[in-house]
């Protein structure tokens, strides 16, 4: 049973904290042969916010998501194919970043587009967060996640994945090392937590869903 991974890293630092978080947490599963794996980072593409014109409400097709036309026409097809969509964000002023936050915002054209409309429901969420500071955002953010993927009708996987950029979460860093997530052992360990956990439920929803067609 083939199971479709699409992770999103919503950092603007390319190579940074977040990016790491995300690989790290994908390494226990891509060894498996039943696992396909799709990485964005939203450092690399142009995604404008969403104007609520409305288009998406009468004038989708199946190849045409969006009146807009940029980094998302890569992404939404990827959404489309995938069985599991892993979220993975910075914490900025104690909510997600805003690169991530465009993006969230064009996938309107899940919930009320005319061809697209629920196309996301029963895919598996899953939320990576990395925070500079114990007490900066990691529980807001992590709320907000989880709240867009009940939006979606989607089920979210576990209790996120929370990791730290600091010793700690206490703004002390360690010279030369460019990514102090991956120090943080419990953190990262969270995160692949939520990884497995997210196949595992795929995979049922799959194999649910295959039983019922030959009942």
């Amino acid at each position: 049973m083939m199971i479709e991974i699409l992770g999103i890293s919503g950092s603007p630092v390319k190579g940074g904290n977040t990016e790491a978080l995300l690989q790290e947490a994908l390494r226990g599963v891509t060894e498996d042969p039943e696992i396909r794996l799709k990485v964005f980072c939203l450092s690399e593409l142009q995604i404008a916010g969403c104007s609520h014109c409305n288009w998406c409400l009468k004038n989708q097709t199946a190849e045409k998501f969006c009146a807009f036309s940029d980094g998302m026409d890569e992404i939404y097809p990827a959404l489309l194919r995938s069985d599991v969509i892993l979220l993975a964000t910075p914490v900025h002023i104690a909510r997600m970043s805003g690169l991530l936050a465009n993006m969230l915002d064009r996938m309107r054209v899940f919930v009320y587009g005319n061809v697209h409309g629920r196309k996301l429901k029963d895919k598996v969420g899953g939320a990576l967060i990395a925070a500079y500071r114990r007490h900066g955002g990691l529980e807001s953010t992590l709320s907000a996640l989880n709240n867009t993927f009940a939006l979606f009708h989607m089920i979210t996987a576990g209790e996120g994945g929370l990791a730290l950029t600091s010793i700690g979460g206490e703004g002390k860093l360690v010279k030369g090392c460019r990514h102090m997530v991956l120090e943080d052992k419990f953190g990262v360990a969270s995160a692949k937590g939520v990884v497995r956990r997210a196949v595992e439920i795929a995979r049922i929803i799959k194999a649910g869903k295959d039983a019922l067609r030959m009942a």
